[in-house]
């Protein structure tokens, strides 16, 4: 098939850099500077220590000048820019050309079925850990696959496509729990890394933040529960093991998340790293949609919205915010906030757990 790949950041180049090289036609949709980058650099994926080079891939900054029609488009933006490309698409390409929603977090596929209707859009989950080190310099961090949802008429055809490109897919008959189970993943250590901006190994040294970190998580199951989901596992990332353990003792619990948390990325840094500071974030569609549904159904999510709403201060630059990058402040929000496990912990850093 031919794909049209929008957005070529780590993700996007990623996929369209392994189809193309697979031999597939794939055009590059992103702005002018990013457009201009590649032109002039090409693409060079490093892979297991090898780096391939796409010299030329073909690029477009209007989907009214690409230079041939996508049988599907691999949509690998920001959350926030979701909506905004879900009206382009509905504007410049046919209407019967189905969209792969590679986008972390929940809601997104809604917003694009809202734009293009529910029978053009193909839920996706990315689990491989990808670096962009520049424009056109990306590097496989961890190699794992893609999940897609079993549902569509071009989800075989897709998975087949995506064998050939070496990206290991696996079709998931739900999509929810598919994408709800990617969403207990990126939890992981990603909001209180940015918050303290320590690393996510660190964050799992300290037990009052190792005891957040599992409140946040248990809070996601039980939302998921209240769902009828249940996590799955997806390519590489055992995240129903995730699910259930999160309830099990710590000194069951404590050494899976810190190996997970030490090396579920490699040196990729948790993605609400880069954040901090910028004004926008994907954070109201990880653990902010946790809040909106727990309170949607009754499921309490203290230390998810005590996350989101210092984390969203951070990222808006607001003021006083600073003062919650210290871990006894953190963790004093959200013992206030009604955050169970937290008391009688010194604030400082303590030794790792057994």
């Amino acid at each position: 098939m031919r794909y049209l790949v929008y957005g070529a950041g780590a993700v996007g180049g990623y996929l369209g850099a392994s189809l193309a090289l697979s031999g597939f036609p794939v055009t590059f949709f992103d702005r002018a500077e990013v457009v201009r980058d590649l032109r002039a650099g090409g693409l060079t994926l490093e892979k297991h220590g090898q780096a391939r080079h796409l010299p030329s891939p073909a690029l477009a900054t209007q989907l009214e000048h690409l230079p041939a029609q996508p049988d599907v488009v691999l949509l690998a933006v920001k959350a926030y820019d979701c909506a905004a490309a879900a009206d382009n698409i509905r504007d410049g390409l046919p209407q019967t050309v189905p969209v792969v929603c590679v986008l972390n977090g929940i809601g997104n596929e809604a917003t694009l079925a809202a734009a293009l209707g529910d029978e053009r859009v193909i839920a996706a989950s990315l689990t491989s850990a990808i670096q962009r080190l520049d424009t056109g310099l990306l590097r496989v961090e961890k190699d794992r696959g893609i999940g897609l949802a079993a549902g569509h008429a071009l989800s075989h055809s897709l998975k087949a496509d995506l064998v050939t490109a070496g990206l290991n897919p696996r079709l998931y008959r739900s999509a929810d729990a598919m994408k709800w189970s990617k969403l207990l993943v990126n939890l992981v250590a990603n909001a209180t890394s940015a918050i303290l901006d320590w690393s996510a190994e660190d964050v799992f040294r300290h037990r009052g933040l190792y005891h957040l970190e599992v409140e946040a998580l248990r809070e996601a199951v039980r939302v998921m529960r209240g769902l009828g989901l249940r996590p799955v596992n997806l390519p590489g990332v055992p995240a129903g093991l995730l699910g259930a353990a999160v309830f099990w003792p710590d000194w069951v619990t404590h050494p899976i998340l810190h190996r997970a948390a030490a090396s579920g990325r490699g040196e990729k840094r948790p993605s609400f790293a880069y954040d901090v500071g910028r004004g926008r974030s994907e954070i109201g569609w990880l653990n902010g949609a946790v809040v909106r549904c727990g309170a949607r159904l009754d499921v309490p999510t203290p230390a998810s919205r005590v996350l989101t709403d210092v984390l969203t201060m951070l990222i808006e630059g607001k003021p006083g915010a600073k003062a919650y990058r210290r871990p006894e402040s953190l963790l004093a929000a959200a013992s206030a906030a009604g955050v169970p496990g937290l008391r009688g912990y010194n604030p400082d850093a303590l030794p790792p757990m057994a």
